[in-house]
């Protein structure tokens, strides 16, 4: 069996990963749901002597999920004006014949009818980075020769039981001919007793300029919650964190809900 070497974080990336312990602890809501802030950073190692160590495979042998996967809402794309009905009708003249049609639907045909986003409540919406714990870890992978930063992503969402979850797509790095540099998804869910989050990874990331080679991230790991994990491998780092989260109750009739972004 191949001995990989692992991963060797430098300056801050050390120090931020050293550092971030801490018990386990579950938040919960009045319908039994878990809810997680969970965090995630997918970095490149580009130290050719730590790649040495990885043999790449062809990518049509990644056995990447085929299924159903969850992409994370991006909350700008909800906002998108081209979706919103068209009102430049109103600013034309009268026409003499009565209009019959009806106003566009707010949202394209065959999507969801549009709704204000709920932040605090509504559930895997990528987050600003401002409520990132990750931000010196980032910025250590950025600065360095050694690494490079390929996905960066903030979330919430309810943790499902074992096999009743869907994996949520990671996609990051340099696009070419319409493809990202990486490609895959990490699966979540509790374990068996409930008292551990497991996280499944499944990444690949193309080794050559033809892409038709890659590294395969395929690893599975039971966390604790409020800690800081890592998973490595001579060509890709995964570093996540998931915190409890208590989704607050809806505002009282006649209060103002607070949307962010």
């Amino acid at each position: 069996m191949r001995k990989h070497s692992r991963v060797k974080p430098v300056g801050a990336l050390k120090a931020a990963l050293a550092a971030c312990v801490a018990l386990a602890s579950f938040g919960s809501t009045a319908q039994g749901e878990r809810w997680f802030t969970f965090e995630v950073s997918v970095f490149s190692n580009e130290l050719a002597s730590d790649r040495a160590q990885e043999l790449p495979i062809k990518k049509v042998d990644a056995a990447l999920n085929n299924g159903p996967v969850i992409n994370l809402t991006q909350f700008f794309d909800l906002l998108n004006i081209a979706q919103w009905p068209d009102q430049t009708a109103s600013q034309t003249p009268a026409s003499p014949e009565p209009v019959s049609e009806p106003l566009p639907e707010p949202l394209a045909a065959g999507e969801k009818s549009f709704k204000f986003v709920d932040l605090m409540r509504d559930p895997l919406i990528a987050l600003s980075s401002s409520v990132s714990d990750f931000q010196q870890t980032n910025r250590a992978l950025e600065r360095s020769p050694d690494y490079r930063l390929l996905a960066h992503e903030v979330w919430r969402q309810p943790l499902a039981d074992e096999g009743k979850s869907t994996p949520i797509r990671i996609v990051g790095g340099r696009q070419r001919a319409g493809s990202f540099e990486l490609m895959g998804t990490i699966d979540l869910h509790f374990n068996s007793r409930q008292d551990r989050i497991v996280l499944e990874t499944n990444l690949m990331l193309e080794a050559n300029s033809t892409g038709d080679l890659v590294f395969h991230h395929q690893q599975s790991r039971e966390m604790r919650s409020t800690e800081f994990h890592y998973l490595d491998s001579p060509a890709i780092g995964v570093i996540i964190l998931a915190q409890p989260y208590e989704v607050p109750p809806l505002n009282p009739p006649g209060s103002t809900t607070e949307l962010g972004c």
